[in-house]
């Protein structure tokens, strides 16, 4: 795959699913939940605006991750999301 430089696409370095693996179970399991997650997205007229946190949350909760550390997780979770939408709409000449 073209632009991986990480050993399970025929790189070299490593690869950012392990080097960035979070440290908590909670965190982990908000990790794994991103697809779920990245679904509740908010989109305003500049496209991606955030995450409807409310449902964040109740899927989170529904999923065991008790609700006091999933709120202080998910704002840097949505920040990261942001960013990347950032740079993808800067790459794509979009922004």
């Amino acid at each position: 795959m073209p632009g991986y430089s990480c050993a399970r696409f025929g790189g070299e370095g490593a690869c950012p699913e392990d080097t960035n693996l979070p440290d908590s179970v909670e965190a982990r399991a908000i990790a794994q939940a991103g697809g779920d997650l990245f679904h509740q997205r908010r989109i305003g007229p500049g496209g991606y605006a955030g995450l409807d946190m409310q449902a964040c949350l109740e899927i989170l909760e529904a999923q065991g991750v008790p609700r006091h550390i999933a709120t202080l997780l998910l704002p840097h979770w949505e920040t990261g999301l942001l960013e990347a939408a950032a740079r993808m709409r800067e790459r794509d000449g979009a922004g």
